[in-house]
């Protein structure tokens, strides 16, 4: 994926497996959760893993992994 789509950072992955949630870092500094089926910078969300969350947007699926340390 291009640098475009690494404007979002995926803070976090929290809930059951059946209910996951994840916290992510907006472009603009603010932070948001989200649920699968939420809309995230132009794109739906469509899965969330243990460390990752895939949304698509305009027909192009984008991966955001939490950066290991």
């Amino acid at each position: 994926a291009s640098d475009v789509y690494k404007r979002q950072n995926l803070i976090g992955v929290y809930g059951k497996p059946s209910s996951r949630r994840a916290l992510v870092r907006l472009s603009n500094g603010r932070y948001q959760k989200v649920r699968v089926g939420d809309r995230i910078d132009g794109g739906q969300v469509s899965a969330i893993g243990d460390n990752e969350l895939r949304y698509t947007k305009r027909g192009r699926n984008v991966v955001l992994k939490i950066p290991s340390s």
